[in-house]
């Protein structure tokens, strides 16, 4: 991991996290990772709560009933996975050598100004590493790209299948990446652009292709050539080793007190209830919105819900300097100090 990388270079340990780690909302009742919390953690992952909720019934066909299971299965896996120790816990409890490799990152964007993903498939080294470290690291790639890209509702991901091998892609892990992709995960892809050299990619292809929902399928477009790939992506944001003139870095260690709000258990506390009263507010002011909305845009209790949002939003991002580690983004100087993304300069 890269606590371990940490100490074995420094020659003693380093703390980079608190000893022990309790779930988020333990203050006030101690009900840790009931549904409610767990879907309002998630759903007020986004600027707005309904950009998520939005995402599942898009991806359902606006089938209400089929729209909240989908949305119930999420909440039990995230709850099952522990996704909020796995934000506290970062990068630092990763595996080092996924990191060191950069295999998903967040590079740029593409010409609509949707965030862009770049993935190398050719490095999943699945020999390597342990199949559960390598789903841990992928998780914790897209709840940290989530979370960062708060304000854009898709991003747009790139695929570099450029010199892989089936070796790189067992079906286990391909399996997970499409449930990741279609389910956990759903409808947060603009466009998925898959860059292939290989004749290979045939028998991976007839691999995935069963497991993608049609709303994904009409998303991926196929590229050949570099000439394909800029059709959507602007050469200043496409990787140097793909012929682009984006120079990317690729990781930086983390420093030793990086993560000192982490320890402050004391307002990590009163963060947790000023978010509480956040959702109950929101949760209180769509209660009346359902009621008496008359589908004027100019409608007051929209204008009431939409700012309930505003301040759930800007309390989530309060309580995230204390529930989530720094990331190599933070390091990268690509978030603000609220976490959240910075405008990528034109090169």
């Amino acid at each position: 991991t890269t606590q371990e990388y940490v100490d074995r270079v420094s020659g003693h340990h380093v703390p980079l996290l608190p000893t022990s780690y309790f779930p988020s909302f333990k203050y006030p009742d101690n009900a840790t990772r009931n549904w409610r919390d767990v879907f309002w953690a998630v759903a007020s992952a986004k600027q707005h709560p309904d950009i998520w909720v939005h995402r599942y019934l898009r991806a359902n066909g606006w089938d209400t009933n089929k729209a909240f299971v989908c949305i119930q299965s999420v909440i039990e896996w995230r709850a099952a996975q522990a996704l909020d120790q796995i934000n506290w816990e970062g990068d630092i409890c990763l595996g080092f050598d996924e990191q060191r490799l950069g295999i998903l990152q967040l590079v740029g964007h593409d010409k609509l100004g949707f965030p862009l993903t770049y993935f190398r498939v050719r490095r999943i080294m699945p020999r390597a590493n342990q199949s559960f470290v390598f789903k841990r690291y992928l998780i914790h790639q897209f709840e940290t790209i989530q979370h960062i890209t708060r304000s854009h509702s898709r991003i747009t991901m790139l695929c570099d299948f450029t010199g892989f091998s089936m070796d790189n892609t067992p079906f286990n892990i391909v399996h997970f990446l499409v449930t990741l992709g279609t389910k956990h995960y759903a409808e947060s892809t603009s466009v998925l652009i898959l860059l292939v050299d290989s004749w290979l990619f045939a028998n991976f292809w007839s691999l995935v292709r069963p497991f993608l929902d049609a709303s994904l399928s009409a998303r991926i477009v196929f590229a050949k050539t570099m000439n394909d790939v800029l059709v959507f992506i602007d050469e200043s944001q496409v990787p140097e080793e793909l012929g682009g003139l984006n120079k990317i870095d690729m990781m930086k260690v983390p420093e030793v007190n990086e993560n000192c709000k982490l320890f402050d258990e004391k307002r990590r506390q009163m963060a947790e209830i000023e978010w509480r009263e956040k959702v109950e507010k929101f949760e209180e002011a769509t209660r009346i919105w359902c009621t008496r909305f008359n589908g004027d845009k100019s409608d007051t209790y929209s204008d009431v819900r939409d700012n309930a949002a505003h301040e759930l939003d800007r309390a989530e991002c309060h309580l995230g300097q204390f529930t989530r580690a720094r990331t190599q983004y933070a390091r990268l100087n690509m978030v603000d100090s609220n976490g959240q993304l910075r405008p990528f300069p034109t090169k």
